[in-house]
């Protein structure tokens, strides 16, 4: 028998007595029944060919309790369906355990809400979705179906474990070979029928239980707690994760070719750019008669003492040399505010030197102090040579105005023997670094979602045996 098809209404439900306990079942498809089990002895009863029911076997007590009785009428996704049948159903040997309920639509046929865990799908065959006749399978790992990609997820052998109501065909001799393949919401879903040699496909598609209750009238509270994550759960991390990437691209794409006009429009240009000697400033002259007349009895006794014992430069309190300061030429900044990159640039030797740079406004003496140190040094350790420091360093000033303006420098050193310093001013650079830090932030909420997406999808994967992510965890 198969199921009765009629696309006006569902058929009326009907009586017969089930021969082990003399129990009333109610058929809510006789015509189409060729299986049922008793609700009051779990008698599992098939049918003569005088349509005459016999007992079979015995089947288990239920173990969990259906969240809505046989007989239950409801719309789900536009269709109409009756609840005819409720199967509790394991892996193999394992712990793992589901339940499915068996709904019939008298125009389409059967299709079942799966639950485990609290999570909820609705699976249906080829009579709801013809083009399942094109799933290709790729090497077992994957399937194809309507231009999507699909990752297998399970193999397992189905075990009725308890079950109540009515069924078109001989469902507890059956056996089966199943494969999951998830693609979030759904997933695809491969049966092999071991005696047949036959192979049917069904997809099914993740339902929240707020959706089930609706459609079914019943109470959300009865349904059971979820646990974990669904197979084909779908993702509100990856959600956010596809949107956050989006907009923070076209932000980010859109900040760069602001940059880029800008750029454009206010090319770099330098302003001034000189080397300069440094030049250590005149002694200090003593101008008490003791000391005088200590320096003519030096020249009378030591003539032929060198010149620089005389004129030595004596360090400060701090072993430092400081050089005489001096002061640029005049430059103009014709349009502002703008920002300015200063570039020092000394040659150094094992050495150091410090410079306090002033930006002097010529017209109300408004100034800016920058200080840098330049430091390099080398040599050989252990037969092999190295080097630190730079000759080189570079600091930002931000929003100068327009103006006049020149610079004042004062610089000093560790020894004497540093013989110059080279400055460089440009206006107008593009703050590379300030643009880096910009494109990071806008990265910051994609990689988050991106994290909480990747977390999720590992979760989801954690009971496979078939996960991608098995080997980048290794």
């Amino acid at each position: 028998m198969a199921a009765t098809l009629n696309p006006k209404a569902f058929p009326f439900s009907s009586e017969i007595t089930c021969p082990g306990c003399q129990h009333s079942i109610t058929l809510y498809d006789q015509a189409g029944c060729e299986a049922v089990v008793c609700p009051q002895c779990r008698s599992y009863l098939l049918f003569n060919d005088a349509g005459r029911p016999y007992v079979e076997q015995k089947i288990h007590l239920l173990k969990f309790k259906p969240v809505m009785p046989l007989g239950t009428t409801g719309t789900l996704k536009g269709v109409e369906y009756k609840l005819i049948a409720y199967l509790e159903k394991k892996e193999g040997a394992t712990r793992y355990e589901w339940r499915e309920y068996m709904l019939y639509n008298y125009a389409k046929g059967y299709a079942f809400l799966s639950e485990y865990d609290g999570h909820w799908s609705l699976i249906a065959g080829a009579s709801f979705y013809p083009d399942l006749a094109k799933v290709n399978s790729i090497y077992g790992n994957e399937a194809e179906y309507d231009g999507n990609t699909y990752l297998k997820y399970n193999a397992y052998s189905p075990v009725i474990t308890a079950m109540i109501g009515e069924f078109d065909w001989d469902i507890f001799s059956e056996k089966l070979r199943a494969k999951e393949f998830i693609d979030p919401p759904y997933m695809l879903t491969s049966e092999e029928n071991i005696k047949k040699y036959v192979t049917d496909w069904y997809l099914g598609e993740y339902l929240e239980e707020a959706e089930i209750a609706a459609a079914f009238n019943i109470p959300v509270e009865s349904f059971p707690e979820k646990i974990g994550i669904g197979a084909n759960q779908p993702s509100k991390h990856k959600a956010r994760w596809l949107a956050a990437y989006k907009i923070s691209g076209v932000a980010a794409l859109v900040f760069l070719l602001v940059q880029l006009a800008v750029i454009w429009l206010r090319p770099e240009k330098v302003l001034l750019s000189d080397t300069y000697a440094l030049a250590m400033p005149p002694p200090v002259q003593d101008t008490s008669k003791h000391v005088r007349t200590a320096i003519d009895s030096l020249k009378n006794s030591a003539a032929q003492a060198p010149v620089d014992s005389l004129n030595a430069f004596t360090p400060d309190a701090n072993g430092n040399y400081e050089f005489k300061p001096f002061k640029t030429p005049t430059f103009t900044i014709p349009d502002g505010p703008v920002p300015l990159e200063f570039e020092l640039n000394s040659e150094v030797d094992n050495n150091w030197l410090s410079a306090t740079v002033e930006l002097v406004s010529e017209k109300d003496n408004q100034t800016w102090s920058i200080s840098k140190d330049i430091e390099y040094y080398h040599g050989y350790e252990d037969g092999e040579s190295w080097s630190e420091g730079s000759y080189t360093q570079t600091v930002l000033l931000s929003e100068i105005p327009a103006g006049k303006y020149h610079i004042n420098i004062y610089p000093y050193a560790g020894t004497r023997y540093v013989s110059s310093l080279a400055i460089k001013v440009t206006e107008s650079v593009t703050l590379w670094r300030n643009v880096l830090v910009t494109l990071l932030l806008l990265c910051l909420y994609p990689l988050y979602c991106w994290y909480r997406m990747r977390k999720f999808e590992t979760d989801r994967w954690m009971n496979s045996d078939f996960s991608p992510y098995q080997k980048d965890d290794e």
